[in-house]
């Protein structure tokens, strides 16, 4: 490594390291102030954080990062008052239960760790399971430093206690979303328009954990089920995840505040370990919907796009293509209409060079092609292939000189390429376009307008070949005629 590389990367290496050291030390302060019993603490969000933060930023989890949480461990314990040999042994069991976390989850493709399958939820519970099994191992023995505590109430309570904090936190770490750039989240913000269908799941959930905390009872944890399950239909996974985790930690603040008016129970501790096992329970139903609700979404629109789009070209297949552009047509705006343009085009000599090369360099061809065209189009601009080697293009918005001036350049485009097949010599191409323009939306609409532009693409073809024609008057009798 030379001294630049070196200077480069010493910078980024101390920004991971009090990245981790921030992320531990503050969620460990707030996991050391919920503590109403000795060292047991009611939340401890700062094992789950850290796990998270190791599976989707790996870089972070180098050995300096590691050194960093252990550190971050013991100062935040330090800073609470701990003994010197309580605070290595806690953050000895927080560890334990991070480092089993860490490698299992690290064992799974990336669609399991975010939770992007069916079964994606029970895989992670399972390495929930493992790293609360392995922290609750490692910590057990602490439960002798409470009065009247045995090793098992305090694996059971510390197992619990991990369990649920990992469930509920987790899987927002594991779908966190990429943050997107800030001009794309202004304009996603500016065209967000709330609806009663989007407000009242939220607005549901938030009533149903009210109504569980005030009528209360063995069964008031239930309440919000319901609540959930539509929040899991309605919305996308990350936002769900931040539900359920808002939700859990609502009402675990209850349970704390002794607000559900239980049934009274001698073992704070057993009673407490109930509630945590029912809470993580109650969490991994909606998580799963919400999981399956998103693998639907998925499928739903990689079949939708397989149906619009052309499978070898990319651009929008026949229908589609058809069904868009009369949709188009049938809905000019006002004010904006300056005419409208349907150019059909067609790849010259194309069987040619299916016989010369193969149907394989055949379909690079289209394919570089359609690149070239695409290039040159607007926004709004639809490009469909019709069939073979034939395309059309509905040019919304535009002058007759416009419409002509642009297919010029898809032809120059075209004539331009030089695509690349084996180890032969390149393959040239060129195309031949059809041009129709109305100035007005036309009365038939695109039905009225695909014959006459492929009656100017004949015309082209017929009078030699990568050349535009703008539709006339014999284009529209030969139209007529067929």
């Amino acid at each position: 490594m030379n001294e630049d590389t070196a200077h480069h990367l010493l910078p980024s290496m101390i920004r991971r390291i009090v990245v981790v050291a921030l992320v531990v030390f503050c969620t460990a302060e707030i996991g050391i102030l919920t503590r109403p019993i000795g060292f047991f603490a009611t939340l401890w969000p700062a094992n789950a954080v850290l796990l998270g933060l190791f599976v989707i930023r790996p870089s972070l989890a180098g050995p300096w990062g590691w050194v960093a949480a252990v550190l971050a461990y013991l100062a935040a314990g330090h800073v609470s008052g701990d003994a010197p040999l309580l605070n290595l042994w806690l953050t000895a069991a927080n560890l334990a239960g991070i480092v089993a976390g860490f490698i299992l989850l690290r064992r799974l493709d990336a669609e399991d760790r975010a939770l992007q399958r069916p079964s994606s939820v029970l895989r992670m519970l399972l390495v929930c399971i493992v790293a609360a099994v392995a922290a609750a191992i490692a910590g057990c023995g602490l439960g002798l430093l409470v009065p009247s505590s045995l090793p098992r109430v305090g694996f059971a309570y510390w197992f619990t206690t991990e369990l649920a904090n990992y469930v509920v936190i987790l899987p927002v770490l594991l779908t966190l979303p990429e943050i997107p750039a800030r001009g794309v989240m202004l304009d996603r913000l500016a065209r967000f328009r709330p609806s009663l269908a989007t407000i009242m799941p939220v607005v549901a959930l938030g009533l149903s954990v009210v109504g569980s905390i005030v009528i209360g009872g063995p069964g008031a944890i239930a309440f919000p089920v319901p609540a959930l399950l539509w929040c899991s239909l309605t919305y996308g996974l990350f936002p769900v995840t931040l539900l359920v985790l808002l939700s859990s930690l609502a009402m675990l603040g209850a349970e704390t505040a002794d607000l559900f008016r239980f049934v009274h129970v001698e073992d704070l501790i057993d009673s407490a370990t109930s509630f945590r096992l029912g809470l993580t329970l109650l969490a991994l139903g909606p998580l799963t919907v919400a999981t399956i609700t998103a693998v639907h979404r998925k499928l739903m629109l990689r079949l939708d796009r397989a149906v619009r789009m052309d499978g070898l070209t990319d651009i929008l297949a026949r229908r589609a293509y058809l069904d868009q552009s009369a949709a188009l047509l049938s809905r000019p705006r006002p004010g904006f209409w300056s005419g409208v343009a349907v150019l059909m085009i067609d790849v010259d000599h194309f069987k040619q060079v299916n016989d010369r090369y193969g149907h394989a360099s055949g379909d690079a061809v289209l394919v570089a092609v359609t690149d070239a065209i695409s290039g040159q189009l607007r926004r709004n601009d639809l490009f469909g292939r019709i069939g073979g080697e034939e395309f059309a293009i509905t040019l919304p918005d535009i002058a007759s000189a416009d419409a002509v001036t642009l297919a010029e350049r898809l032809r120059h485009a075209v004539e331009r390429l030089s695509v690349k097949v084996g180890e032969g010599q390149p393959i040239r191409v060129s195309v031949s376009i059809g041009v129709v323009h109305r100035s007005r939306p036309p009365a038939g609409g695109l039905i009225e307008l695909l014959p006459l532009a492929d009656a100017a693409l004949y015309e082209a073809k017929a009078t030699g070949r990568n050349r535009i024609v703008l539709c006339s008057s014999s284009c529209r009798a030969m139209a007529a005629a067929e």
